[in-house]
């Protein structure tokens, strides 16, 4: 989902996946045990996570689809330029404003608004905000509420390991506060700044192999 985040379609369709994905983590669990000589551990771990809020979501959405209705309520991008000529960048001069910003609609890639979706002379940079929120979670942010749920089952699946003396492969590294290193600075993957070359914006740290226009 990370590397999707500035394309709208190809995130929410990764989102899908996550939901489908978390929810057959706890029904695959449910169904081995068998293998265990006492499960009411994972009785108690289910009353528990009825308790909170983003696994009690994940456990509420049930479609595979995650539909624009239930994200554009709570999702926006912001756009902010960066070295506008016509705009005074010093705080005493007495036109200055501020740094130029407005919110335009998330469900446009940010390739759009780099290379064709704006009115504006391309003789400056930007800086771009994204915020992916949906119902049921309102007040957080997507990104940000997704590696809580894979933090909080890859507890319960080591829990699960450890009870049958079993090991697991991680991926965590020491004193970190993620089970994956990727999901530590959530910042980076929100927010992006773009350079000019030739009349163009380009993002420098651009994934490999995004949808481009």
């Amino acid at each position: 989902m990370a590397r999707n985040y500035h394309e709208p379609d190809p995130f929410r369709y990764a989102l899908g996946a996550f939901i489908q994905a978390a929810r057959s983590t706890t029904f695959m669990l449910a169904k081995e045990r068998s293998a265990f000589d006492n499960f009411d551990w994972y009785s108690e771990w289910v009353e528990k996570a009825k308790k909170d809020p983003v696994l009690a979501w994940i456990n509420n959405a049930r479609t595979a689809i995650v539909h624009r209705q239930s994200l554009e309520p709570q999702s926006w991008l912001e756009m902010q330029c960066i070295g506008n000529p016509r705009q005074p960048e010093d705080p005493d001069d007495e036109d200055y404003r501020g740094p130029l910003r407005g919110q335009v609609s998330p469900f446009e890639c940010t390739h759009y608004y780099m290379n064709t979706g704006g009115p504006w002379v391309e003789d400056h940079t930007h800086e771009f905000t994204r915020h992916w929120g949906i119902e049921g979670l309102e007040g957080r942010e997507l990104l940000e509420a997704c590696a809580d749920v894979y933090d909080r089952l890859d507890e319960l699946v080591r829990d699960a390991h450890r009870r049958l003396k079993a090991s697991m492969l991680s991926h965590g590294r020491d004193n970190s506060p993620r089970s994956l290193p990727c999901m530590e600075d959530i910042i980076k993957h929100r927010v992006i700044r773009t350079t000019l070359r030739d009349g163009r914006e380009y993002w420098d740290s651009e994934p490999p192999g995004l949808h481009s226009h």
